[in-house]
């Protein structure tokens, strides 16, 4: 099983995807591409290329289920409204599965159940690989 760790920011989505390998240790898969952007959000155009981006995505690598952090609603550190329709994007990616985390189940996870990161991985990536790895071991 494939999980895609998903970070929506600003008018992008980062993704890591996760699985166990053949000794049950979590691996990440190197990615050709770890960012898909929404270029114009009032674009239908856009919206449908984002949808086929991810569609692609999710064929190319084989992805069971997308794990996304959540974001707030409302108050000071709400997410846009790009997000929000980022999010349902995602959502709509056919034949894959869409489950939610939320920050303090993340930290909380980092804190008590990784003992260490993937070589190389960059610090914009790291929540998407929480997200991910959340998704296949706490799933």
């Amino acid at each position: 099983m494939r999980i895609c760790g998903c970070e929506i920011s600003a008018k992008e989505v980062r993704l890591a995807v996760v699985f166990m390998n053949d000794e049950d240790r979590m691996e990440m898969l190197r990615l050709k591409s770890t960012r898909i952007e929404l270029e114009d959000d009032t674009s239908e155009a856009d919206l449908r290329s984002f949808l086929a981006d991810l569609q692609a995505f999710a064929r190319d690598y084989e992805i069971d289920t997308f794990v996304i952090k959540t974001r707030a609603k409302k108050g000071r550190m709400a997410g846009g409204a790009v997000s929000f329709k980022i999010e349902t994007l995602i959502q709509l990616v056919e034949g894959c599965h869409t489950r939610f985390v939320s920050p303090q189940a993340l930290a909380n996870y980092a804190k008590k159940d990784v003992e260490e990161y993937p070589e190389k991985l960059p610090v914009y990536l790291r929540n998407a690989f929480l997200s991910g790895a959340y998704g296949l071991t706490k799933g």
